[in-house]
Order: C-alpha cells, then sequence, then structure tokens
C-alpha cells in the first residue's frame, strides 16, 4: 500500500485497511470517531465521587474539609484528573475573598491519609464492576497541610445566597493534573465556604 494521503474522503470495507486521508491543503484528515471520554469509560477505568451535600471547604490545612482525593502508596495506578465541578452551597461576606484553589500534598513516601468521612467512589460505567485505587473524602487528615496548585474559582461575594451565584461551575482539566502515588489533592477556600463538589479522574497504569 503507498504511503501517499488521498485527498478527500475514501470509503474503505469494515477490517480492510485504506491508507490515510488528506484535506484539500493536503493536511490529514481527522475526525471525532466518538464522544471524548467514552473509550475510557466504556473500559471501566474512569471514576468518579461527589459530595452529597454542602461541605464546608478548608484553607490549607491538613485537617481537611470539603473534598480531597487520594491516590495512596503503591497503589500501582497514576490518577489522571480530568474534571472538577461545584455547587455553591453557602454565602461569602460582601468584603472575604472566597476563592477556590486546588491543593496538593506532594511527598509520596509521607504518612498515610487518615480517611475520616470517605465518600462513595463510583465507576462511570455506571453499574460497572471493579474497584477504584483512589479514595474521596469529604473529610480527611492529610500528612501535612497542602500548598495551593491552582486557582479554580472565585465565587460570588454578595451579601445575599442568590445574587450572582451560577447554579454549577465546571473546571476541566484534561489530565493537566495527575497524581502519582502517595499523593492528594483537596479543594482550599480562601475564606469561610461551602460547597457540593465532585471530581471525575481516569486511573492508569504506572
Amino acid at each position: 500500500m503507498s504511503d501517499l494521503q488521498i485527498r478527500g474522503p475514501l470509503l474503505g470495507s469494515l477490517g480492510a485497511p485504506v491508507p490515510f486521508t488528506a484535506s484539500n491543503d493536503g493536511a490529514q484528515r481527522i475526525v471525532h470517531a466518538h464522544a471524548r471520554y467514552q473509550e475510557a469509560v466504556y473500559r471501566g477505568n474512569v471514576w468518579l465521587a461527589a459530595n452529597q451535600a454542602g461541605a464546608a471547604l478548608s484553607n490549607l490545612s491538613a485537617t481537611c474539609t470539603g473534598f480531597c482525593l487520594t491516590n495512596p502508596a503503591a497503589s500501582g495506578k497514576l490518577l489522571v484528573l480530568l474534571g472538577i465541578g461545584l455547587i455553591q452551597t453557602s454565602t461569602a461576606t460582601t468584603t472575604a475573598n472566597a476563592g477556590i484553589q486546588l491543593a496538593a500534598n506532594v511527598n509520596p513516601v509521607a504518612a498515610a491519609v487518615v480517611h475520616t468521612t470517605p465518600l462513595t467512589v463510583r465507576n462511570a460505567l455506571l453499574g460497572g464492576s471493579g474497584t477504584s485505587v483512589g479514595l474521596a473524602d469529604s473529610a480527611a487528615t492529610l500528612p501535612a497541610a497542602p500548598a495551593a496548585i491552582m486557582n479554580l474559582w472565585q465565587p460570588s461575594v454578595s451579601a445575599t445566597a442568590t445574587t450572582g451565584i451560577p447554579p454549577l461551575v465546571y473546571i476541566p482539566i484534561d489530565g493537566q493534573i495527575i497524581l502519582g502515588q502517595g499523593t492528594v489533592v483537596s479543594l482550599s477556600a480562601l475564606s469561610a465556604f461551602s460547597v457540593a463538589a465532585h471530581m471525575i479522574w481516569e486511573e492508569i497504569p504506572v
């Protein structure tokens, strides 16, 4: 078979090899075959966890409240963070900066996380089997105070709970952050603030 690209569509029979095709300017033609994460979800490798009610976020504290995701030491997997969702469930004051950050504990040989209030982790292939290595909590004791690594959202600072509050904030991470073994990410607020949150991640071999 020639290595040359063919300009325009080329329809082949099922299972038969066909050469790559090109657009009119010579660029290789690429189209989406399915939804973005469909294959990973179909393979049972994507997991998610969510608060079942509003939870107060701590501020870069080892006594973590709100939401955290742990990849245990020697899990044998990496956790590829795909997205974070937030629903504001409390009102910030008119002067407080309640900015929400993603924080991390990055020492892979630190003490293990104490999972005070575990959340249920579900396979994104709903009804699928298997067990996630990732552990999610609405409250946990981290091995040390985490460090902020990403700014996520500046919520409303209105004095009323009905002004300027979006129904949902979704932050696509799309693999920009990967949790190595023995690391943790958590949500942190710069002042008193509560959210219902979720995280979605893919688990891949180390």
